[in-house]
């Protein structure tokens, strides 16, 4: 069984010198998205002979899953080491987060093993930095007239700050927490412990954040981290019936999160119609594509 156990901030420069040799713009190379979500998932992580594995113990009731390894060495071999892991604790089992250029080296070196399916649900949405931060062109029409008409409506009333714990998590937590109050569905529990995880562990995860006040009350924040070129949005929330806040926290944040990140990862949709939409209606330059592995062998 290879050797499990809880995630821990410690792990951040190991796991990060992994993702360093076998790199792509995928949430699953941004060592803080790992973290932040852990306790949501249960994740679980093993460092062995040069590869990262990474278990969510939460499944779906019906199987384990395993992170595709990132690393370099034998990769056939580190497929099987998953393989016996999951029949050790009796259970089946898929893989998620194989890019395209893992998947066809898989079907190189195991030819018939696994049935891959396209992932849709969590492909990562990627923009060009410049696109985000300047909306240019007809295409972002829409943007900068939502953008305009906050501007026109609320002038000398709003301010954007860089994000710093030791000022803004109060106002922040109790943003999100009205958030949470309105999505009748409790799906803002798991992540308010996400947004709380990300202010206590902020500077050693190296995010980066910003706040949007309006009449001196936080209307919006966001909160990333950089993973080589990309900067990866993890979390963003505003206030719904204040229009054009959420245009204008996404560009203010890249405006002021650095010029040092030539792409923008905003994530999965995860099969959320509406989200959907909403990514899509800022342009992607590209989709992530990930494909989600169920051995037949």
């Amino acid at each position: 069984m290879l050797p499990f156990r809880p995630i821990v901030i410690e792990d951040k420069p190991a796991a990060e010198e992994i993702f360093r040799q076998e790199p792509a713009r995928v949430t699953e190379r941004c060592f803080a998205d790992l973290f932040l979500w852990r306790r949501r998932y249960r994740t679980q992580i093993a460092f062995q002979d040069g590869f990262l594995y990474v278990l969510s113990l939460a499944g779906d009731g019906k199987n384990l899953y395993y992170l595709f390894p990132p690393g370099k060495g034998d990769r056939l071999a580190a497929l099987d080491q998953i393989a016996q892991d999951a029949a050790e604790r009796g259970a089946s089992y898929r893989i998620y987060g194989c890019t395209p250029t893992q998947k066809e080296q898989v079907e190189t070196l195991a030819p018939g093993r696994y049935r891959f399916t396209e992932d849709r649900d969590n492909f990562d949405y990627i923009y060009r930095r410049e696109d985000l931060a300047e909306l240019k062109g007809k295409k972002y029409h829409a943007k900068r007239n939502f953008i305009n008409r906050f501007l026109q409506e609320h002038e000398g009333q709003w301010r954007y700050e860089p994000l710093d714990p030791n000022r803004h998590s109060d106002s922040i937590l109790a943003l999100h927490r009205l958030w949470c109050q309105r999505r009748p569905d409790g799906a803002g529990a798991a992540e308010g412990c996400a947004v709380r995880q990300a202010l206590e562990y902020f500077e050693a995860l190296e995010m980066r954040g910003g706040v949007l006040y309006l009449r001196g009350e936080a209307t919006a924040f966001s909160m990333g981290c950089l993973a080589g070129d990309t900067l990866t949005v993890q979390i963003e929330k505003a206030t719904a019936d204040i229009p054009g806040a959420y245009p204008m926290i996404n560009r203010e944040f890249i405006v002021h999160a650095g010029t040092d990140f030539d792409y923008v990862n905003r994530e999965e949709d995860m099969g959320i119609e509406g989200l959907r939409k909403a990514k899509l209606s800022y342009r992607p330059t590209e989709l992530s594509v990930k494909y989600l592995l169920e051995p037949l062998l």
